[in-house]
């Protein structure tokens, strides 16, 4: 059994200058990647984004200043995404998932998430010579008879990928999300900050410590657990 993210795919996406690149990025991440490039292109910016699969706050990824705006920064355009192809188990096609992100079409600077049952493909985001918007997206997966979420504001997601609970009124929808589309087989609380102190260039002790601290009441509540079943 393998969990693990198996690429992440920058679609039409903008980490440098404020415009959409018009094409379609790929970095493979297992076994370490080189991204290479002249400087300023966005090298770095792109490394950062890898804490957004685990549903990390934009704001904590992409800095809100010297000219970068948050989540305009990187989706500028509605026909904009981030998708993110990981394994949850098995090489089949059953246990491969595609989540992708898109800017909110209400103008604020936040992203929405969908899942969907499949591996990345080229036409779920491009027609033509032309990129396609979320719901064109969406029309096209149901076209080809590819199953998705709804859409997932931040905290849902990270609820879903992470396994956690939230206490929202949909609990009981995102939590069968969880069970269908999470990215491993028991809760990982805190990995988006464990992965995001990764890619960061200082790292607070107090991140450090926030991190601890989930790990120890996993261990915990899977000690709990196993004492109440004996």
């Amino acid at each position: 059994m393998t969990f693990q993210l198996r690429r992440m795919v920058l679609v039409n996406a903008g980490t440098n200058k404020h415009t959409p690149s018009g094409r379609i990025t790929e970095i493979d991440p297992r076994g370490g990647a080189a991204v290479v490039g002249a400087n300023a292109v966005g090298k770095t910016s792109t490394l950062r984004l890898i804490p957004l699969f685990f549903g990390h706050p934009t704001s904590q990824v992409v800095a809100m200043n010297q000219g970068q705006e948050g989540v305009r920064f990187i989706l500028p355009t509605t026909a904009s995404a981030i998708c993110f192809e990981y394994q949850r188990g098995s090489d089949g096609d059953e246990d491969i998932r595609l989540a992708v992100m898109r800017p909110r079409t209400d103008g604020s600077d936040a992203p929405e998430y969908r899942i969907y049952k499949t591996g990345f493909r080229g036409d779920l985001f491009v027609s033509g010579k032309r990129f396609l918007t979320d719901d064109e997206t969406e029309d096209q997966a149901k076209a080809l008879g590819i199953q998705g979420t709804t859409k997932l504001s931040t905290s849902e997601y990270r609820a879903v990928i992470l396994r956690t609970e939230t206490q929202t009124k949909d609990r009981a929808r995102i939590h069968r999300y969880g069970i269908e589309h999470s990215f491993g087989p028991r809760r990982l609380p805190n990995l988006d900050k464990l992965i995001a102190t990764m890619v960061k260039n200082q790292v607070k002790f107090e991140e450090l410590v926030q991190v601890a601290v989930g790990l120890i009441r996993t261990i915990l509540d899977a000690a709990r657990s196993a004492t109440r079943f004996r």
